[in-house]
């Protein structure tokens, strides 16, 4: 559905077929659907998207946040494979008894980490859960066997 809003400050007519907050030319902000309030939004996109392809001047606000005490981005790190290393690690003084959750944790996070609707990084992490899990558990079965 098809949505027009005229800019109050310049009177500028614009045409929004998507919902969410939108930035006219003379630098006004304005949302739609209009909300009475603010509310925190689930997803965010990183690139500015173009509403009118002919004419680019209506900028669909980014909603990347940035906090202004530290200028830091939020990480957005899989906690799937934060855990998978966490378990790798200690698979190495448990006996290699955590290696094979690590090893099945790693996985299913280098899976979420490829799918892009979830847009987590760490990569690094979950190979490195594979790599040490199976090493732990590979040094623990030879130890057990000697």
């Amino acid at each position: 559905m098809a949505y027009i809003h005229t800019c109050p400050k310049c009177s500028k007519q614009y045409t929004v077929y998507y919902e969410g907050e939108y930035v006219c030319d003379c630098g006004e902000y304005f949302e739609y659907p209009v909300r009475s309030k603010r509310t925190k939004h689930k997803y965010r996109q990183t690139m500015p998207s173009y509403l009118d392809s002919s004419s680019r001047s209506m900028i669909r606000k980014s909603r990347h946040v940035y906090h202004k005490w530290s200028g830091k981005v939020p990480s957005n790190d899989c906690p799937v494979a934060k855990g998978a290393l966490i378990f790798a690690i200690l698979s190495i003084v448990s006996f290699g008894i955590l290696a094979p959750p690590a090893l099945i944790m790693g996985f299913a996070a280098r899976n979420l980490i490829a799918d892009k609707r979830y847009r987590y990084t760490g990569e690094g992490m979950a190979v490195a859960a594979i790599i040490i899990g199976t090493i732990s558990m590979i040094c623990w079965g030879l130890w057990l066997l000697m």
